[in-house]
């Protein structure tokens, strides 16, 4: 699944940052998203899941961890795409803004393709904010799965808001949706952060806990760091200043995130 993701990554950012992707392939934008969602998840499948949870039901072999994770995706996407719905329909909880038919058919004013774009930032959040194998101090926290849950979404709203600070400025800016309001970051309200935080952390949820190696840690770091350095390209291209330092900030925190996490 990586080297899917990547290629198809490799000659969006190619296009978008010199002539532009053309309009015969519009379709790949959307696919994009899919990808990303495809691969998050399959990094997810990749880890362990903590046997030392209480509900051994997660972990036995009557429910493996492929058929969650697609219960999981679902839950995601239809969770995502209701919001935006609400969000195109009403302006809350994200803002005042409607979608462009640039990312895909519209499903109600929505992208069909958002929903895998909710999977793909909320699963990335999750693998980042999720131990690495031998970090025993770290692990042992994860005996109490409330707590657990909990410190990981606040975690996970993290990382989502540091990716949105760069995406959502530039997506604006790129006509793959429009604010209607100005003012807040580039254009974008700042209410739209919040609920970005509180969304993915809730979101988040409903994937299970989890232990990774130190290679799946790494792969996951990278696919951050793509969408960050993508993004923020994209960013110094519009010029937008803010964005592209948020990217460049974003990039270091997943990297010093990795080598703490690896090496304690």
């Amino acid at each position: 699944m990586g080297w899917l993701f990547w290629i198809w990554y490799g000659i969006g950012a190619v296009l978008l940052l010199t002539v532009d992707v053309p309009k015969v392939l519009d379709f790949s934008n959307g696919l994009f998203l899919v990808f990303y969602a495809l691969y998050a998840l399959y990094l997810i499948y990749r880890a362990e899941l903590y046997k030392g949870m209480s509900d051994q039901s997660v972990s036995s072999s009557t429910t493996p961890l492929w058929s969650r994770l697609i219960l999981s995706g679902v839950i995601i996407w239809f969770g995502g795409m209701a919001l935006e719905w609400i969000g195109v329909h009403s302006g809350w909880p994200f803002g005042e803004y409607e979608y462009t038919s640039l990312l895909g058919a519209l499903i109600y004013g929505v992208p069909w393709t958002l929903g895998f774009a909710w999977i793909g930032v909320v699963a990335g959040g999750v693998l980042l904010s999720s131990s690495a194998k031998h970090a025993s101090a770290h692990t042992s926290a994860l005996s109490n799965k409330g707590s657990y849950l909990l410190v990981r979404a606040c975690k996970v709203g993290v990382w989502i808001i540091v990716l949105d600070l760069v995406l959502d400025p530039v997506a604006h800016a790129r006509g793959f949706w429009h604010w209607e309001q100005t003012g807040g970051f580039y254009g974008v309200p700042w209410s739209n952060f919040v609920a970005w935080f509180v969304v993915g952390g809730v979101l988040s949820m409903v994937l299970p806990r989890l232990i990774l190696t130190v290679r799946i840690l790494r792969h996951a770091t990278f696919l951050y760091q793509g969408m960050l350095l993508l993004f923020g390209l994209l960013a110094w291209q519009a010029d937008i200043g803010g964005s592209m330092i948020v990217a460049l900030i974003g990039i270091l925190l997943a990297e010093g995130n990795y080598r703490y996490d690896t090496r304690r």
